[in-house]
């Protein structure tokens, strides 16, 4: 075997490994492995490996210099091109930025429970029912005792030729009798 297909199949062996690492979630011990002792991979495979990794985990200060690097190394590569712009991008904004995506949801939030509590306060009210008409009584013609207030209403009655239709309310005044 020659020194080349030995060093890819270590190189395939170490990215394994730090992809079985990532999907573990020890991001630390994939980057360890990849960057082995601190220093950086010879590989341009190894090195997209680990620019990746560490943008994943949000250092973007690292993986700027990292995919910058591979950039250098590759001048073509269009990801690392992306990435560098992507990431430029973010670093150029303003740090109150990333509350943004929160507070539209709180607004959300807000205006839905402002909706819903509008929405309750006019929902219809069922109609009273309307008493049924009973039979008049002679204690309904007979005057009453006590002398009740001017605005007293008798109680409604049903017409005797129109059944099912209420009179409007007569007032009593005290003292006029019912004829």
């Amino acid at each position: 075997m020659n020194g080349t297909s030995e060093t890819s199949i270590a190189v395939s062996l170490r990215l394994m490994k730090a992809q079985s690492l990532a999907r573990q979630g020890n991001m630390r011990a994939a980057q360890a492995l990849l960057g082995a002792e601190g220093r950086l991979p010879e590989s341009a495979v190894e090195l997209h490996a680990l620019a990746a990794l560490v943008t994943s985990e949000g250092d973007y200060l690292r993986a700027l210099r990292l995919w910058q690097l591979l950039l250098k190394r590759e001048p073509g590569h269009r990801e690392a091109q992306r990435m560098i712009a992507s990431i430029e991008l973010w670093l150029s904004r303003p740090p109150w930025v990333r509350y943004v995506p929160i507070g539209a949801a709180v607004l959300l939030v807000m205006i839905v429970i402002l909706v819903l509590a509008s929405l309750g306060g006019t929902s219809p009210r069922p109609a009273r029912p309307v008493p049924a008409a009973r039979p008049a009584t002679a204690a309904d013609s007979a005057p009453s005792t006590a002398s009740p207030g001017p605005t007293e209403v008798a109680p409604a009655r049903t017409q005797a030729g129109n059944p099912g239709t209420v009179p409007s309310p007569t007032v009593r005044l005290p003292g006029v009798k019912k004829r």
